[in-house]
């Protein structure tokens, strides 16, 4: 098995702790590496996940799939926080997996390209392998391939999260939106600008104090989702290359549709509607001020949050408060935009070993394809025997009480759980799917994501940092008025663009030249 370079010393020291990773020994790794070219015993396949480790290895969904495909799994099992820890005292003992199903970023696929670990895969043969897996990703997002492109090379099977293509919403308390005399949520700037005011000034709690604001924003953890509804509202997402009228890539943070929102909100800011506090807020304090009736609405949810069954829903039924979705807003141009991070995800990564191995690399790829589009494939995988371990109740499979999910070994084969468009049938009931169209498939919306999204740029992993932190700081500034929209933007443009920013924005016109060619 090929031996990973370039690992730094610390990772060395790690390998007297190896044995802390489960179902891997030393005295196996020839098994893994060289059975496919064995006639007299099964090919040995290695899976590495850092999610929903089996508690024992020969659990019925490993002899399932051993039986089904005439192969020996073998299982490699991180824990969820400490799994690159782990992955790397594997790596630097050269026993690298076949399959390596764990939270890898772009990042960690150029790197692992980099060193070698990792495979570099046709396209066209995963299309061979895996047709109906492709259609699915492809009917997604038709650039589904472009998170695991590299130097010119394909470096894994795509993977694609169709909720992520949908966009965030607006969500307000019910009751409070009665008490100002709404009978539904406002459908633009104008109509939200007197809710946010009457739910700070009209006390909508009914308790006779200047209590309450009407929003809060997500400053401190994720600012590419603060203030969702109002920049996409002008077109725009400040942390999202678009683009431009003129057919060039634009950065949205340095567009003119930017700091018409941040003077918008600067507008709300000083005029006591937008919670002082959203500059030290996360998404903790938004669900307990929301919860709490300090504030009336948020717009850091997507559809499946706000459903019954999603984490704002529960919280918010939980307190007695009707959570109503609100639709995205019209924005000045007199369109209606989402802000939406886009549906892909870093590929499904495979050991360098597999570029050699013609056999076991399209036996895995066969097998991908049956637990992705395979209904039986599918279901016994993630939830294990009808009637053992689930039940189907009106066509979705319900786990029995009691189960554990662990010791059949459920999920931990099947990297694609929740994520095959043909399979939600499994996951979304046909009244959660209602509630998904009714608040996503809007004639006419138009959902922002990144022109770049999931696209590897060199010129990005350079720049990010002093490009990111230069934006977070004069952002806050301009919306709370320390910085102005005019002459202080046109020095923050200035000062994006000469610290690495033109360097972002010529790379990305060359990539998007390049992908219409």
């Amino acid at each position: 098995m090929r031996k990973k370079t370039g690992l730094t010393a610390t990772l060395a020291v790690l390998l007297t702790v190896s044995t802390l990773l489960s179902g891997c020994g030393g005295s196996e790794s020839d098994e893994a590496g060289g059975s496919s070219s064995d006639p007299a015993s099964p090919m040995t396949i290695t899976i590495a996940n850092n999610w929903n480790a089996p508690e024992a290895d020969n659990n019925f969904v490993q002899k399932y799939l051993e039986e089904k495909f005439d192969i020996k799994i073998k299982n490699v099992k991180f824990e969820t926080e400490t799994w690159k820890e782990q992955l790397g005292v594997l790596l630097a003992s050269g026993d690298i997996p076949d399959i390596l199903a764990v939270d890898g970023t772009v990042g960690d696929m150029v790197q692992w390209a980099d060193q070698g670990v990792i495979a570099n895969i046709s396209a066209d043969e995963i299309k061979q392998y895996m047709p109906k897996y492709t259609a699915d990703i492809e009917s997604v997002d038709p650039e589904a391939w472009a998170a695991g492109s590299y130097n010119d090379k394909n470096w894994g099977v795509p993977k694609v999260w169709s909720n992520g293509a949908t966009g965030f919403l607006p969500a307000y308390n019910g009751q409070w939106l009665t008490a100002i005399g709404y009978d539904q949520p406002p459908k633009n700037l104008e109509e939200l600008e007197d809710v946010l005011t009457k739910f700070t000034f009209e006390d909508p709690d009914g308790n006779g104090k200047k209590d309450t604001y009407g929003m809060t924003g997500r400053g401190k953890d994720a600012q590419t989702q603060m203030f969702n509804s109002i920049f996409a509202a002008y077109g725009v997402n400040p942390y999202q290359f678009k683009l431009g009228a003129d057919g060039k890539v634009e950065y949205g943070a340095t567009t003119e549709e930017a700091r018409s929102a941040l003077k918008l909100l600067n507008k709300w800011y000083k005029a006591g509607i937008i919670d002082p506090e959203f500059i030290t807020d996360g998404n903790g304090e938004i669900q307990t001020k929301f919860i709490s009736l300090r504030t009336g609405m948020f717009d850091t949810g997507m559809w499946h949050h706000l459903y019954a069954d999603g984490y704002f829903g529960l919280v918010a039924a939980d307190k007695g408060i009707d959570l109503v979705p609100g639709s995205p807003l019209t924005g000045p141009d007199g369109n209606r935009y989402a802000m939406a991070n886009g549906a892909l995800q870093p590929p499904l990564f495979f050991g360098v070993q597999l570029e050699k191995d013609d056999a076991k690399r399209q036996k895995i790829l066969e097998l991908l394809e049956y637990v992705a589009t395979d209904d039986t494939g599918y279901l016994t995988t993630l939830f294990g025997k009808e009637g053992e371990t689930y039940d189907l109740q009106d066509g979705l499979p319900v786990l029995k009480d009691g189960v554990n999910a662990a010791e059949w070994g459920l999920s931990f084969y099947n990297p694609f759980g929740g994520k095959v468009s043909a399979m939600e049938k499994y996951h979304f009931s046909p009244e959660k799917i209602e509630f998904r169209d009714t608040y996503t498939n809007i004639e006419g919306l138009n959902v922002l994501t990144d022109l770049m999204q999931s696209t590897v740029m060199s010129s990005k992993a350079q720049y990010e940092a002093i490009l990111t932190t230069l934006q977070a700081q004069y952002y806050i500034k301009a919306i709370t008025g320390e910085a102005d929209t005019y002459k202080d933007f046109d020095d923050f443009k200035a000062q994006w663009i000469n610290s690495g920013g033109q360097a972002e924005l010529d790379e990305a016109q060359a990539i998007y030249e390049a992908r219409q060619s």
